[in-house]
């Protein structure tokens, strides 16, 4: 009784000096939680809050002293990293959900004093507070004034830690638990005329799989390869908008959705968030990259792998998308490529749906209130899989992930590959873009008419995806050169020239403020001499001299490497591209409309379109830059004016590799013809056509702009492509219904 005696006079005490300080103007530090306790049961922790008790105090003498008492919410961190629920280890990492004593609290400081965060709220006047709610008793007062420091502090610490991470077995407990996951079982079981047991160990057996498995230990080797291999081989790193994240994270979960570059890209949000003390991503990862030792290591450091295709394997679907369930209700940050797998082009990929579906279906369920959709742009200076994607792109066959092919790419730690920059647009809610469409998604699931539209739905929230992605991208010295050298007219141009497409580009972006990198803004006021000693080299470029000076030429072997940088900005110039072809074509002011829309709708398997409502607008935008540029007189294109010769050959290498496309579909004789067969004929023929001077951009004989091509020409009914052969993994050619027709389109590509 004595010592609880003697520990109420000391509280006591410590509450006067507390109202003393304020009264005299002096600055107060309050713990909200400082009391230590023996373990971390709820009663306990919540026995430790002791700030209400000073709360009384302040609110006291906040009234009795003239000048305003600002209340100013601290959120403090230390250490980076991720809490991991019923962890031994956790218990040496301080939260805000902890109530440390001394001991811990000097290992701490002592453990992490170089990561320490401090994140300051907004201050609370008090005198103001207590006018909003004149009526209320100070007990009520107090409350209210608890649970606003408390709501701050746990938004801090889910930006920070993110939520409580589960030991594994306790995620599959959850996930298998599931009652549609139980009934889908024991319908499986009895059609299969098996035991239920032998269906949950395949059913375990996928979620082992499939599971990520954070790991302190697997994280920490990463990030130290990763700081060891990014600065052998990168410059820098700059990011943009990443506030925006933070702001959504405090609120509701996050899915972030890059663009798909390079593999660099898997553990470079990783790092970003782990640097600016965030909680890390859980990623969608293809199972191709499971292999040891880095299968493990991502696992450990937030990978989910998830197979290519699904096979109408019931039980495999099912587990996905419960688990999904899991990580959304649980409030996980989540990243996913959209794209489904790297662009071999730099052009960003036709958005591959299925992920983006089950994130949408889980979500109608009513996980959780709001959802945010984060586009990321992530933009490099080269890329180390520079080589294996030429290669690719000109039909090899794509070397599987293994371990032999990491010891292999031990050559890309011998170049610098420049600044990577990664831009965070805006983020998307997805209850705003459904708006009533969620309770009516919700009341019809499986109708027919209901799940066309909710189809309809996810195709333009991914295209919407794409185009912020593409809007957020930053516009670097390597791009605006490969573009202005691949869009003249020969394989070789006179340095002048280059410099003046170069700018004439630059002040295009400029026009649609776009972010330029600051190499890009060194290399106009230097003339891009810098960006032309970088690509000379590393060998993209060659610099020639003659009688009347400088000439820049770009190999032919180059040219698709090139191409794929040229297409990382592409996007910024394709309505201005068109609309030069256009002019220069003598299509009437009037009529430009509607001649963009068919080159624009035959080019949707290339480019995340602009919305039709948009294009007159864009169009506008776009003559009356023209006219005050000088490149437009009357209603005529000034074909020597430096904009004019810089954007009319942007999007030649597509029209030439379309038009070869459609004369080898009419020229064939043999059908049916199988699809690979018939698309290498295509490169064959453009070859031929190299030769022969009927084209002149080699890069425009990509394997892969030849399937996009078919894939249009599937769509206008020229040709029919057919599955078939095992399992229905191979693909035939037939005639389409409006085959005869192709004369007319290959007249129209020649113009």
């Amino acid at each position: 009784m004595w010592f609880l005696r003697q520990r109420r006079r000391a509280r006591a005490s410590v509450n006067a000096a507390c109202a003393a300080f304020v009264t005299r103007g002096e600055p107060v530090l309050l713990f909200m939680r400082s009391q230590a306790v023996a373990g971390r049961r709820r009663r306990e922790l919540a026995a430790a809050r002791l700030g209400s008790e000073y709360l009384h105090e302040l609110l006291r003498a906040s009234q009795a002293v003239e000048q305003p008492v600002f209340l100013v919410p601290v959120a403090i961190f230390r250490g980076k990293g991720f809490r991991r629920k019923e962890s031994r280890l956790a218990t040496l990492l301080y939260s805000v959900q902890d109530a440390p004593g001394e001991a811990k609290r000097l290992f701490n400081y002592l453990w992490n004093a170089e990561e320490t965060q401090l994140t300051l709220g907004r201050e609370i006047v008090l005198g103001h507070f207590i006018e909003e709610y004149p009526r209320e008793s100070e007990d009520r007062l107090v409350r209210r004034l608890a649970r606003a420091l408390q709501i701050f502090l746990y938004r801090e610490e889910r930006l920070v830690w993110g939520p409580a991470l589960l030991p594994r077995r306790l995620v599959r407990r959850q996930v298998l638990r599931d009652p549609e996951m139980v009934r889908l079982v024991r319908r499986i079981a009895a059609e299969r005329g098996v035991t239920r047991a032998r269906v949950w160990r395949e059913t375990r057996g996928y979620f082992g799989e499939m599971a990520a498995n954070f790991n302190g230990l697997y994280f920490g080797i990463l990030e130290a390869v990763f700081n060891w291999l990014w600065k052998r081989v990168f410059s820098g790193l700059e990011i943009i908008g990443l506030e925006r994240v933070i702001d959504s994270v405090k609120e509701h979960p996050v899915v972030l959705v890059p663009c798909h570059r390079s593999h660099f890209d898997y553990l470079i949000l990783s790092y970003i968030f782990h640097l600016n003390y965030l909680s890390p991503p859980h990623i969608a990862a293809g199972n191709n990259l499971s292999f040891w030792p880095l299968g493990p290591l991502f696992r450990g450091a937030g990978a989910f792998f998830i197979r290519r295709t699904f096979d109408d394997n019931e039980l495999y679907k099912m587990v996905f998308r419960k688990y999904l369930a899991f990580l959304i209700r649980e409030g996980y940050t989540q990243e996913f490529f959209i794209e489904g797998g790297r662009t071999r082009t730099g052009k960003i990929l036709t958005p591959r749906l299925g992920m983006l579906t089950a994130l949408v279906n889980a979500f109608i369920q009513g996980v959780r209130r709001d959802l945010y959709f984060v586009p990321i742009s992530i933009h490099y200076g080269r890329i180390p899989e520079e080589e294996a994607y030429r290669r690719e792109v000109a039909g090899e066959e794509k070397e599987p992930e293994s371990l032999s092919g990491l010891l292999r790419a031990r050559s890309v730690l011998s170049r610098r590959y420049g600044t990577a920059y990664v831009s965070f647009a805006e983020p998307i809610s997805l209850g705003a873009a459904l708006g009533p469409l969620r309770e009516r998604f919700q009341s019809g699931f499986g109708d027919p008419p209901v799940e066309e539209e909710k189809r309809r739905f996810i195709r333009r929230l991914g295209f919407r995806l794409l185009r912020e992605v593409n809007a957020a991208a930053v516009a670097g010295a390597t791009p605006i050169s490969a573009t202005a050298l691949l869009a003249a007219p020969r394989a070789a141009c006179r340095i002048e020239e280059f410099i003046a497409a170069a700018i004439a580009l630059v002040g295009l972006l400029r026009a649609k403020e776009v972010r330029l990198t600051a190499s890009l803004e060194r290399n106009v006021d230097l003339n891009f001499r810098e960006s032309l000693d970088w690509l000379t080299n590393g060998g993209l470029v060659e610099r020639l001299v003659d009688s009347n000076g400088v000439v820049i030429h770009v190999p032919t072997e180059k040219r698709t490497s090139l191409d794929f940088y040229k297409n990382t900005t592409i996007h910024f110039f394709l309505v201005p591209s068109l609309l030069t072809c256009a002019l220069l074509a003598d299509v009437p002011l009037g009529a430009l409309r509607g001649h963009l829309s068919w080159w624009l709708d035959l080019y949707r398997w290339e480019f995340p379109l602009p919305e039709r409502e948009q294009l007159n607008a864009e169009i506008g935008r776009w003559l009356a830059y023209y006219r005050e540029a000088g490149a437009l007189l009357g209603d005529a294109a000034v074909a020597d004016h430096p904009v004019v010769r810089a954007t009319a050959g942007v999007l030649e290498n597509f029209r030439e590799a379309y038009l070869i496309a459609a004369r080898t579909v009419a020229a064939n004789q043999e059908w049916p013809i199988a699809l690979p067969s018939l698309t290498k004929r295509m490169q064959r023929q453009f070859r031929t056509s190299l030769l022969l001077d009927e084209v002149r951009k080699p890069e425009g004989g990509s394997m892969i702009t030849f399937g996009n091509a078919l894939s249009r020409l599937a769509e206008l009914g020229h040709v029919a492509v057919t599955r078939g052969g095992r399992a229905g993994r191979e693909r035939w050619v037939e005639r389409g219904p409006t085959f005869d027709r192709l004369p007319e389109l290959i007249q129209h590509f020649r113009g």
